[in-house]
């Protein structure tokens, strides 16, 4: 709500353009805001200036600056403090990327990782991080928050999905069984479906409320890389991690937003379609 002061527009903005999704239009963020056109202008060019907004083809998303913001929230939230510890024993037992992340709205950011020198090569490759990003829905991580946000999945069955490899699965009613399995088991297993020769296995940590707040995984080669062999020890982790967090942590940031309007499921479609 505007309060009429700076600050308050500011939050206001950013605030819709999470709610909104990728992509959102000057036009769309004035009306979801209420706020003068000009005035949504000027305070969102002085946020791509710093970094907190950025310009692409349909108007604006979130910034890279606020990833660096997250990654500290969940530092002083406990989460990164929390994760690294286990970080470390899954990656000391398997030797390949061993890594934990933190969810928004729209963003999968990493807050804590090890690798060796041998999986310094995979490291540099870009990893998807937008929720809606097709490379992302069909990561193992991507299932996770499907299956945590029937909202979302809701959203986008009435779009294809995109062939990343040969093992993309692009029929939804499979997924919709993949995600029934996540919802159950809390862990996710992908073989190659994003990319071809890795394969990735994942398990959600939650929060105080029961929600997802994150997740901790391991990626590794396919051909030496046995997922079926670590549920357990990252499921482990995974339940290890939320007690913790659940105890540092009285409010845990929330997965999904409280409210979703219409303007919004229009708008944050359009990254999933212009993956096709």
């Amino acid at each position: 709500m505007d309060d009429h002061t700076v600050a308050g527009r500011v939050v206001v903005i950013l605030d819709a353009v999470a709610r909104l999704g990728g992509g959102t239009s000057l036009a769309a963020l004035t009306r979801a805001t209420g706020l003068p056109k000009p005035t949504v202008r000027r305070i969102a060019a002085d946020l791509v200036a710093r970094g907190l907004l950025q310009r692409c083809e349909d108007g604006y998303r979130l910034g890279p600056h606020l990833l660096q913001l997250g990654v500290h929230a969940a530092e002083q939230q406990g989460l990164r403090g929390a994760v690294t510890p286990h970080i470390q024993d899954l990656f000391a037992r398997t030797g390949e990327i061993v890594w934990a992340s933190a969810f928004t709205d729209t963003t999968n950011a990493i807050v804590s990782h090890a690798f060796g020198s041998h999986r310094a090569a995979d490291m540099r490759r870009p990893w998807p991080t937008a929720i809606r990003d097709a490379g992302f829905l069909a990561s193992a991580v991507g299932k996770i928050v499907l299956a945590d946000r029937p909202d979302l999945a809701a959203e986008l069955r009435s779009h294809p999905l995109p062939r990343l490899t040969r093992y993309t699965p692009t029929n939804w009613a499979q997924v919709s069984r993949t995600i029934e399995g996540v919802r159950d088991g809390g862990v996710a297993i992908e073989h190659e479906q994003t990319m071809l020769g890795y394969s990735c296995i994942a398990a959600r940590v939650l929060g105080r409320d029961g929600n997802a707040i994150g997740a901790i995984g391991i990626i590794g080669r396919t051909g030496s890389f046995v997922a079926e062999r670590l549920t357990r020890p990252v499921l482990d982790a995974a339940s290890a991690i939320s007690r913790i967090v659940s105890t540092v942590s009285p409010d845990p940031p929330r997965l999904v937003s409280p409210t979703i309007d219409a303007e919004a499921a229009g708008q944050r479609s359009k990254s999933i379609e212009g993956a096709r």
